[in-house]
């Protein structure tokens, strides 16, 4: 019956996923997904043997792992050939994953029916509409969950086999992650203080000093990157992404938060930005900034104009714009990669929706009446799905925190969704909840156990 289940589950995903390549326009994995210039010009220009470049700029705006992985397919069939082949590399990534929070539910769960329960949270995983969408388009979220993933799973084995190996292997699939995406760059400095937090509840004395190891390992993984960038630009740093992401960070806190539009928002920014690189005495950087803020040499100015206008907002408008950020961030459900994917119009109205100005509901009830019905269909499956899985995620967190067995482990998953919510601050969407959606999976088949065991009578 188990092999039976297992094949059923590997076979029906090869067929879902086979479907959704069928229905896709052509072009649609390149095209559709976020940035993906950003990851694959730097992959012809590593098969080329240039360096890593975009066009004919040296890359520094995010790391590099992820063009690497893209080197692989777009290497054997061409850049035009490659997309079936980047999206079976990623789906056999995604299927991995959900194999990986299969050992990390075992590893805490020994109840009846714990490999039914695992085989459920495998097919949650690897069926998410979120999830499963992203793997079919070039977006590194991916692979950076797969490497998240296996870091989570090394992180739990730790808190019964505290061993040097496990914390090596800690610090070895964070850094890789790493160079992968930017933010796990935080989990990577917090690991100490999350390990010593689980170890405390779980009663164990720890060699304080073996905690920093991730640290170390995952340090010695990206340093490579500094250098490199140390090399070609004579300063050394990780990206030049910062500038950037905090301009984004206030567009959407002025958007959601105050209700301008983002153009309003962009416009201001540039003012400000344009009276602080004016003050800088270097000439050419001036002119170089002023055309092109996201230039590496720019970055600290760009995030310091932004840190400026972000802490003069009021606080009223940081509560709204993180209510909505993190609601959109839990509750989003894909939809729009789904649409996109699958050439569906009703893109303008999005597009509508996040430039004009924001009115609350009725903004909402105005994208409503403009989304094409098909698109409408796919949004309401899709958000319902992510509705009901946080609803029995949250009855899965209390049990976690209310059983004793289960408590280093709901306190260990809320330390790392934590500090990814905190990073994405004003910017949630669904696309960077990829990296968070197997430990939601996994909080929501936990909830599951704890219903059908309460309905059994096997808890009070």
């Amino acid at each position: 019956m188990k092999y039976l289940s297992n094949s059923a589950l590997v076979l029906l995903f090869i067929g879902i996923n086979i479907a959704l390549l069928f229905f896709s326009y052509e072009g649609a994995t390149f095209i559709e997904g976020a940035d993906a210039s950003q990851y694959y010009l730097p992959a012809l220009s590593f098969l080329e043997n240039e360096g890593f470049r975009r066009g004919d700029t040296l890359l520094t705006f995010g790391p590099p792992l992820y063009s690497i992985f893209l080197a692989l397919p777009i290497g054997l069939f061409g850049l035009e050939n490659s997309a079936t082949a980047i999206v079976i590399f990623q789906c056999i990534l995604l299927f991995a994953t959900g194999y990986l929070f299969r050992l990390i539910l075992l590893s805490f769960y020994s109840g009846s029916n714990q490999k039914l329960y695992a085989l459920l949270l495998h097919a949650l995983i690897v069926f998410n509409p979120n999830s499963l969408i992203t793997a079919h388009l070039v977006q590194s979220e991916t692979l950076f969950t797969f490497l998240l993933s296996a870091a989570l799973l090394t992180a739990v084995r730790l808190f019964d086999e505290f061993s040097l190996k496990n914390l090596i292997f800690l610090g070895l699939f964070t850094g890789l992650a790493t160079l992968t995406r930017p933010v796990s760059l935080y989990l990577l400095i917090v690991w100490p203080i999350f390990l010593w937090a689980v170890m405390l509840l779980k009663g164990r004395k720890v060699n304080v000093i073996r905690l920093v190891a991730p640290l170390l390992v995952g340090l010695i993984i990206i340093s490579p990157w500094y250098i490199r960038n140390y090399v070609e630009f004579g300063k050394p740093f990780y990206t030049s992404n910062a500038g950037a992401y905090l301009k984004a960070q206030y567009i959407q806190l002025k958007h959601k938060g105050s209700g301008w539009s983002r153009d309003q928002a962009i416009d201001r920014h540039y003012i400000h930005f344009k009276k602080n690189i004016l003050q800088d005495e270097n000439l050419e950087k001036q002119r170089f900034c002023l055309q092109d803020e996201r230039g590496w040499s720019c970055n600290g100015s760009l995030s310091h104009t932004s840190l400026q206008l972000i802490l003069n907002e009021p606080v009223s408008a940081h509560f709204k714009a993180l209510i909505d950020s993190w609601g959109t961030l839990f509750l989003s459900g894909g939809a729009s990669n789904i649409r996109n994917y699958f050439g569906i119009k009703g893109k303008d109205a999005i597009v509508g929706f996040q430039t004009r100005e924001f009115k609350g509901l009725e903004s909402i009830k105005d994208l409503l009446k403009e989304m094409n019905l098909s698109y409408l269909f796919i949004f309401i499956v899709t958000m319902l799905f992510s509705v009901v899985m946080r609803i029995i995620g949250i009855v899965g967190l209390f049990y976690m925190l209310k059983n004793r067995e289960f408590l280093p482990y709901g306190v260990f998953f809320i330390e790392v969704i934590s500090l990814f919510t905190a990073a994405y601050l004003y910017l949630g969407q669904s696309r960077f909840r990829v990296p968070l959606e197997p430990m939601l999976m996994l909080l929501a088949v936990v909830g599951i156990i704890y219903i059908v065991n309460r309905r059994q009578g096997n808890i009070t």
